[in-house]
């Protein structure tokens, strides 16, 4: 109940009380006239309802017209109309004719019963945006900040892994991205597009933390923004594979050897017909061999060689976490296309041979910053060394693969006109992925086993097993804020948040999330953040308002014309409702207690004794 509601119900039980002390008399006493037992009553009850109403006035509406808030680069977006109030939160520029308001709710209280809000600079902080606002909100921006507008930093990363980075750009022509490493030597540039959108890609090295640098350039190769790529890299453990193929081939061979080298825990074997088996020991396709099995690696042949129940124990396998890779060495019959379809990855075409060009080498000097430092050989020479660089800074030779669509499912890779080469579908747990190349070992044989590896690198980490490992905390944003406060779900309970200062704070879960298990949290310095649960660390990086404000002020902007978009449903449709004043209650409460005062403690005059009785 409401604290009115228990002021009402106290103020009756005092009445009632009141009430029966008027009503019962004491024996011997002299009853009270009864005009005199009704006027008490009544002025009781007065005195009551007065008390209550000074108490808890009554609401009234207030209409406060237009309230002019003034937020980030508000002295950049144009001119304020004059005749309404104007509020300047802490992130708004000095302003004479405005008062200062910590917040938007408070601005709000202050100002009760504001029908319209007119919102001059970049829009509202994450501080703000949960306020219930008014009915008609409007928006007067500046002019949309020139640099990086949209930024997806790299997941994390495992060593020696490729990584993406995407990006928008705008209020530049003719600009172009450059990706620098933590030393500051460019890994990789390229053009941005019509739209302003860019994809650079580097390489991960050592297992930590660094950050990368995303640098825009004008026309005239003038830096106008840049922003700090965050990127984790961390150890994990070599993917299990196990190859089956229908027949031995140099793709077989090559993709052996390569893994072989890279560390990987691969079993493979070839039929030869007749019963023989070729390479590792025979494998059979048990559940317990599927189990420990992280991709399973097949070609068309030795998918249509499974029978029914070996089908259907991969099928479960695949279900339960298995990845399964089916390359292919010709053209797909229906067999295997019906296989894949059962399985989750329905396929059309995949007849008709067409050549495949990778996507082209970067500069010579980016793809040598990229691998980074050689290891040294002891029988090196000269002539190796020229010949090796000759080789690995030749063009790629086209490749063939077969025109398969794979509707509903994410490419494997992109060639060099950007379209998808294969695919890959999550199937409950597991992923299935088809990859319709029959000759990447030519790679190899060109002197490119760098590009080789760098294909089958990505293939087999798209359709492997996901890798067990803690429970990640999701951030809500990818790029937070320092300042700002942030929702982090899938929370366990006590877990603690390490800033870049080194300083712990436990966070709370709210339960209001439920089975989300979020917590608030709000950073104070940019820089690496450590979440802490036990043995488990996950860490995040908190991006600085200061060195990347144009990404900064479009967030802000995209958030508040969201916000104002959902608006409607938390605006109030009426004036808004004030206490109103509680001076006239308390004269009246006053001067009633007063009057019931006075007529308590007056006593009646004593009667006059009758003629001829002594008043002994």
């Amino acid at each position: 109940m409401s604290m009115a509601t228990w002021i009402a119900i106290a103020l009756a039980l005092i009445i009632v009380v009141g009430s029966v002390r008027l009503l019962r008399v004491a024996p011997g006493a002299v009853r009270p006239p009864l005009p005199r037992r009704v006027a008490l009553l009544g002025l009781q009850a007065l005195a009551a309802l007065l008390l209550y109403f000074t108490l808890v006035p009554p609401q009234r509406n207030v209409d406060a017209g237009q309230l002019i808030v003034l937020t980030g680069n508000a002295a950049v977006a144009g001119t304020v109309p004059t005749g309404a109030t104007v509020i300047a939160l802490p992130e708004a520029p000095a302003n004479a004719d405005a008062v200062r308001a910590p917040d938007l709710a408070t601005a709000l209280r202050q100002h009760p019963g504001s029908t319209s809000l007119l919102l001059v600079g970049d829009g509202l902080s994450a501080r703000d945006r949960d306020v219930a606002l008014p009915q008609r909100v409007t928006l007067q921006s500046p002019a949309a900040p020139h640099g990086w507008l949209e930024l997806s930093p790299p997941a994390v990363t495992a060593p020696g892994a490729l990584f993406k980075v995407t990006a928008r750009a705008g209020g530049v022509d003719a600009a172009r991205a450059e990706l620098l490493d933590p030393a500051g030597v460019v890994v990789d540039r390229a053009p941005l597009d019509a739209r302003g959108n860019v994809r650079l890609r580097g390489s991960a090295r050592a297992v930590g933390r660094s950050e990368f640098t995303l640098r825009l350039l004008d026309a005239q190769q003038h830096t106008v923004d840049s922003v700090p790529v965050p990127l984790q890299t961390v150890a994990a453990p070599p993917p299990r594979v196990l190859i089956l193929a229908g027949a031995p081939g140099p793709e077989l061979k090559y993709l052996r050897r390569w893994a072989t080298d890279t560390g990987l825990a691969v079993q493979a074997q070839a039929s030869a017909g007749g019963g023989v088996l070729l390479g590792d020991a025979p494998v059979a396709l048990s559940a317990a061999r599927l189990a420990v099995t992280d991709v399973l690696v097949l070609d068309e042949r030795s998918l249509a060689a499974l029978g029914a129940a070996q089908r259907t124990l991969v099928g479960q396998a695949l279900r339960d976490g298995l990845g399964v890779l089916v390359r292919s060495s010709g053209p797909l019959n229906d067999g295997t296309r019906q296989a894949l379809r059962s399985w989750g990855l329905p396929v059309n075409g995949g007849s008709r041979a067409t050549p495949l060009q990778l996507q082209a080498d970067p500069e010579a000097a980016l793809l040598q910053a990229r691998r980074g430092p050689q290891r040294p050989s002891s029988d090196s020479t000269a002539w190796i060394d020229e010949a090796d660089a000759a080789s690995h800074s030749a063009l790629p030779p086209a490749l063939e693969h077969f025109d398969a669509v794979l509707p509903g499912a994410d490419a494997l890779f992109n060639d060099a006109k950007d379209n998808a080469v294969g695919g890959w579908r999550g199937i409950g747990r597991g992923r299935v992925a088809l990859l319709p190349v029959t000759d990447s070992y030519r790679l190899v044989l060109s002197g490119r086993d760098d590009r080789y590896a760098e294909l089958w690198s990505g293939v087999l980490a798209k359709g492997a097993r996901a890798l067990p490992g803690a429970p990640a905390v999701r951030l809500q944003s990818a790029t937070p804020w320092s300042g700002e406060r942030m929702t982090l779900c899938e929370v366990p309970s006590g877990s603690r948040v390490r800033d870049a200062e080194g300083r712990t704070v436990a966070l709370q879960l709210d339960p209001a999330s439920g089975n989300a298990h979020c917590a608030g949290y709000w950073p104070q310095q940019p820089g690496w953040h450590q979440l802490q649960h036990g043995d488990t660390v996950q860490a995040f990086y908190v991006f600085d308002p200061a060195t990347a404000q144009p990404l900064h002020r479009q967030q802000l902007r995209a958030a508040t014309a969201r916000r104002l978009a959902a608006a409607t449903a938390g605006a109030a449709a009426t004036p808004g409702k004030v206490p109103g004043p509680r001076w006239p209650w308390l004269l009246g409460f006053i001067v009633i207690a007063g009057l019931l005062w006075w007529l308590e403690r007056r006593r009646p005059p004593p009667a006059e004794p009758a003629p001829g009785v002594d008043s002994e």
